[in-house]
């Protein structure tokens, strides 16, 4: 396999689409524009939703770019070796061009040409077909045609391989996978199976139908094609043995920042491991949020509400780790020029960004230590009443009281070894936030 940095993998990935006549469309704000009912871009192709429904866009039928990202859904995972709340994708399309032929070939291409990994240790899926659509044998054929070998292509069911969302443009997947040394789990064992032996290195949607109800698919009057690569993803695989996306150059610089402050190494406990990358992580996404176009700030609403609970997440692990918080402007500029060039606002932004960051800092580390000692009470009044989750209400009411985010609390439970109810506190929040 062929080793890339995260500059030589963006240009590749650019100039392998340029080459096939597609026009790179940029990157655009990772703060949804209030169309499609989310906060943030959380993938790379919503913000061509009218296009992918059949408006001309301005630069053509083919399109590529990288696009940041923004998604906080499974941010409790964020911590572990392959979750980010900021992250891009690397996409292309075709509106209404090219379909299955062209889009098979190329990832084929990609793989074993421009990545280098042998063809015997890629695998695909195809969708198997249902009640709504049929079974996806024209790419399976095509798969075989262009270079995969026959045994490594399987087809799975609607719940791996099909793209929707509520409704719109949607239709069957293809993923893409490299197979380890790690042997098979059983004889029935495919690429669905979490046991190691596949791992997921792409994906191509056929969008082929318009998802207009519930189980309603009518066919689309233009066909195209939605890839998207996951950037940090692909960059890890191709350079660490286990995938930890924070080995990669995006994350060294800051690595090497709290190995210096915390006097240990990375990977040689994973608790603290655990705090540093959400460090890393939420420093990153804040950072980026700051200086997107759209100006956002902290709040206690929308898309600013979820900036301030990164922004407060990040400086309790700091204090957990004990961590001088006077020294977080160092990480801010570490990102700021590890991502300037992709993202010259970042440089254009750098004051307001630092500024903006240890102010939300300043207000909420004079509540944090308050909260906490809340924490403790509230978990050794638990253990005399012989109860291992910390209710909804207590949840609410630090977050009401204290301004605790419910993850900071998560993450204190967590360390204590306690279990939280998230589904009472969801019903109180939004009891509040109707009557707010």
């Amino acid at each position: 396999m062929r080793k890339l940095n995260s500059k030589e993998l963006r240009e590749e990935w650019i100039k392998f689409y340029e080459e096939r006549g597609h026009k790179n469309i940029g990157a655009v704000s990772l703060v949804g524009d209030g169309t499609t009912g989310v906060l943030f871009n959380v993938a790379g192709m919503q913000p061509l939703m009218p296009y992918l429904l059949g408006e001309k866009h301005p630069l053509g039928k083919r399109l590529c770019n990288v696009q940041g990202c923004v998604r906080t859904n499974d941010i409790e995972s964020v911590g572990d070796s392959s979750h980010a709340t900021f992250f891009e994708m690397m996409g292309s399309w075709s509106l209404g061009d090219y379909f299955k032929e062209e889009r098979c070939k190329w990832s084929y291409d990609l793989f074993t040409k421009v990545l280098e990994i042998p063809r015997d240790r890629l695998a695909t899926t195809c969708f198997c077909g249902d009640e709504n659509a049929p079974r996806d044998t024209e790419a399976a054929i095509i798969k075989e045609k262009v270079g995969f070998k026959k045994e490594n292509i399987y087809f799975l069911p609607k719940s791996e391989n099909w793209w929707e969302i509520e409704s719109g443009p949607c239709g069957p997947d293809s993923e893409y996978f490299y197979i380890t040394d790690i042997p098979k789990c059983s004889k029935d064992c495919n690429p669905s199976c979490d046991c190691g032996h596949f791992i997921e290195i792409g994906n191509d949607v056929f969008m082929q139908y318009e998802k207009v109800d519930k189980d309603k698919y009518i066919p689309l009057k233009h066909k195209n094609v939605d890839t998207g690569w996951g950037f940090e993803r692909i960059l890890a695989f191709l350079n660490t043995t286990d995938g930890d996306i924070y080995k990669t150059d995006l994350y060294a610089g800051g690595i090497k920042i709290l190995e210096n402050k915390l006097g240990i190494s990375y990977n040689t406990n994973e608790d603290i491991d655990r705090s540093v990358r959400i460090i890393l992580d939420h420093t990153r996404t804040s950072t980026m949020l700051l200086g997107d176009e759209k100006h956002l700030v902290p709040s206690n609403v929308g898309a600013g509400y979820i900036l301030r609970r990164l922004i407060r997440r990040m400086v309790r692990h700091l204090r957990k780790l004990q961590i001088n918080l006077n020294e977080l402007g160092e990480l801010i500029d570490l990102n700021i020029d590890t991502l300037k060039e992709m993202y010259p606002e970042l440089h254009q932004n750098s004051n307001k960004i630092k500024s903006v960051i240890i102010e939300e800092k300043d207000k909420f580390e004079k509540t944090l230590e308050r909260g906490e000692r809340e924490f403790n009470k509230i978990v050794n009044r638990m253990k005399n009443e012989g109860k291992d989750t910390i209710s909804g209400q207590d949840l609410f009411t630090l977050y009401e009281t204290y301004g605790f985010p419910p993850e900071v609390t998560q993450d204190l439970a967590r360390e204590a070894g306690l279990k939280v109810d998230t589904t009472e506190f969801d019903k109180l929040f939004k009891e509040h936030q109707e009557k707010s």
